[in-house]
């Protein structure tokens, strides 16, 4: 009854706490893909950012991704950051698709499109950086060396990703699986039981929460089980010391792979 009990506390708080997209009736595919051009600008050095539920907004927090992204581009790596969910809802697709083929199409357009307007070179391999959600996209690619080869990816980096569908991850580049022991979204227990593989580095800060790289999260989100009488149980909470630890691994995986 318990377990049954804190199942339902959380999907309520996740659900009621992430903000849906708003998507106006004329906005374009186009407008939810953002290009940030590293100082010392090479367009064979490239990165895309693919973020969580709430797309490059974590409640009220638009910074986030923008402020990584800006630390990529001081070791000289530009990045696309693409808003997924709020670009699939733009492109107004009309296939019945689940949302690891959703994910995947969106990555594919934003690709066409930096290539397209020259940000990126088409002969050039990059890397895919993916935050919880996108692992439902990001796993399944990694396990697909066409694909893998058809959009040009030489490595993934995972935060917290999230594995609905179950899938044993095989990939077919180098990836980075970073997550926190603490973690009651995507919990460490699963993340061992199907992502450890060859050819995937797994770091685990044992103290820290879902969401332990979102500086706005130092005061956390989280439930009681009893109002206002039981202990705090967080689900996304801040880590300074993880944050840190993780950006220096980000970067030194994707300066290497």
């Amino acid at each position: 009854m318990k377990n049954i009990l804190k199942s339902l506390l959380v999907l309520s708080l996740i659900t009621s706490c992430i903000p849906m997209q708003k998507v106006p009736k004329d906005a374009s595919m186009t407008d939810f893909f953002h290009f940030k051009k590293a100082k010392e600008y090479d367009p064979e050095k490239w990165a895309v950012f693919l973020p969580g539920t709430g797309g490059l907004r974590i409640f009220k927090d638009t910074t986030h991704y923008f402020d990584m992204a800006e630390k990529l581009n001081a070791e000289g790596i530009s990045v696309l950051l693409v808003d997924n969910v709020a670009a699939y809802k733009a492109s107004k697709r009309n296939i019945d698709e689940e949302e690891p083929a959703q994910i995947l199409w969106t990555l594919e357009q934003a690709l066409k499109w930096a290539k397209k307007t020259g940000k990126i070179d088409d002969s050039a391999k990059g890397s895919i950086v993916g935050w919880s959600r996108a692992g439902l996209g990001l796993i399944p690619l990694a396990n697909n060396a066409s694909q893998i080869e058809f959009l040009r990816i030489k490595s993934i980096a995972l935060f917290y990703p999230a594995n609905g569908y179950e899938i044993q991850f095989e990939p077919k580049v180098p990836t980075l699986i970073m997550t926190g022991g603490k973690d009651k979204i995507v919990k460490l227990d699963d993340i061992l039981k199907y992502l450890v593989a060859e050819n995937a580095t797994i770091h685990v800060y044992d103290d820290a929460y879902h969401g332990y790289d979102v500086e706005s999260l130092k005061k956390g989100k989280y439930f009681r089980y009893i109002p206002f009488i039981s202990k705090k149980n967080y689900l996304l909470k801040y880590d300074e010391k993880a944050a840190n630890e993780s950006i220096e691994q980000l970067i030194d995986f994707l300066k290497n792979n």
